[in-house]
């Protein structure tokens, strides 16, 4: 076998390699959001004197196509996805500056619900704040 041949077979062998672990690091990252997922759902408002606190569990890959699942969630959708405007009629008030903020874990998110991916063990807190 001439030098050139075992070069093409080893380079090929290579190629064959790094599609195999190419393919599994691409599913392995998508399993991690797909299936069954638990995480904790917080409902917070200082203004109704009002705390809850609902243990989840969803399919689901995205906090926005959970939150329109929920019979408690009062939301509108927009060209941005779904807008929470409020849980169990504890409504946001424009006029007062209330607005609902969402946090992952406790950091602010950066992002609107319908791109927060559901990841199991993650906490998703919706609170009522007042002020721009």
């Amino acid at each position: 076998m001439s030098k050139k041949t075992k070069a093409i077979i080893v380079a090929a062998f290579a190629v064959v390699v790094i599609a195999i672990i190419a393919v599994f690091a691409l599913t392995k990252g998508k399993s991690a959001n797909q299936g069954g997922k638990s995480f904790t759902i917080e409902i917070v408002s200082d203004r109704d004197s009002y705390n809850e606190t609902v243990e989840c569990n969803s399919e689901l890959e995205y906090l926005g196509q959970y939150l329109r699942t929920m019979d408690n969630c009062q939301f509108s959708e927009s060209e941005y996805g779904i807008y929470v405007q409020g849980f169990n009629n504890m409504m946001e008030d424009m006029d007062n500056q209330y607005w609902w903020c969402i946090n992952v874990n406790g950091e602010m998110a950066s992002t609107g619900a319908d791109e927060i991916p559901l990841t199991d063990g993650d906490t998703y807190s919706f609170v009522l704040k007042q002020g721009w």
